[in-house]
């Protein structure tokens, strides 16, 4: 990109060759393709403009080992998501792994404006902020300066994903992480004890998840395989 330049002992500025102004479009054309996939179509239940919310047990081979929770609510323009999970595993009443994260996100028109998580993950702490800065977003962990990623989308899976999505932010720890996202079909499973068609999602970030959606794009399930080969699901309450 040219920028102002010396001419004649003054300060003046350089106009932009042709070539140059077609460079720069594409380049504007690309942040705005980006954004695009960056954006989510938003569960029907958030039409209501009041406050809702998700309640997940957390099982692991049948056995209840703690919770994960969404507050959605609405706010001009958008809505306020509060998560908070709380998951313990363990032995003869002695813990030997812990997870507890509490975030906050601000989304407007489907994409992500900022988020603020702490997260204790079985003693890795950490604490991560970001906001969006045009088609950018800028991320603080712990307290440092921030740095600036592509916009991206929050692991948090509340949300349905789209298949073009590539990238997404870790709430945990703040990373940017490559990011496998595709349709595995249709189901009908049980929901509040009762049966419910829903379209199965993966999402593998080096972490394989299964998660499922109803009709009106609501999370309703998710699997996860543990790292000891054990099932965890997110069962809705």
């Amino acid at each position: 990109m040219c920028g102002p330049r010396f001419a004649g002992g003054r300060l003046s500025q350089q106009r932009d060759p042709p070539r140059m102004r077609s460079v720069r479009s594409l380049i504007a054309a690309f942040a705005l393709l980006v954004a695009a996939k960056a954006a989510v179509a938003m569960p029907h239940f958030l039409a209501k403009q009041t406050d809702q919310s998700l309640s997940f047990t957390v099982t692991r081979n049948g056995g209840a080992i703690g919770y994960h929770n969404f507050v959605f609510r609405p706010r001009k323009g958008g809505v306020e998501v509060r998560v908070e999970a709380d998951i313990r595993v363990s032995f003869l009443l002695i813990p030997f792994f812990v997870f507890e994260q509490q975030g906050v996100e601000i989304w407007e028109s489907g994409r992500l404006v900022s988020m603020d998580y702490v997260t204790n993950d079985d003693g890795a702490r950490h604490s991560v902020k970001a906001e969006r800065a045009g088609s950018r977003l800028r991320v603080s962990v712990d307290g440092k300066p921030p740095t600036t990623h592509p916009e991206m989308l929050p692991g948090s899976l509340w949300y349905p994903p789209s298949p073009d999505t590539t990238m997404m932010l870790d709430p945990g720890d703040g990373s940017p992480t490559p990011l496998k996202v595709q349709a595995l079909g249709e189901d009908t499973i049980s929901v509040r004890g009762k049966p419910t068609r829903a379209t199965r999602w993966l999402w593998d970030d080096g972490l394989r998840r299964e998660l499922w959606y109803d009709a009106d794009q609501t999370l309703v399930q998710v699997w996860i395989r543990g790292d000891d080969g054990s099932d965890i699901y997110y069962v809705l309450r």
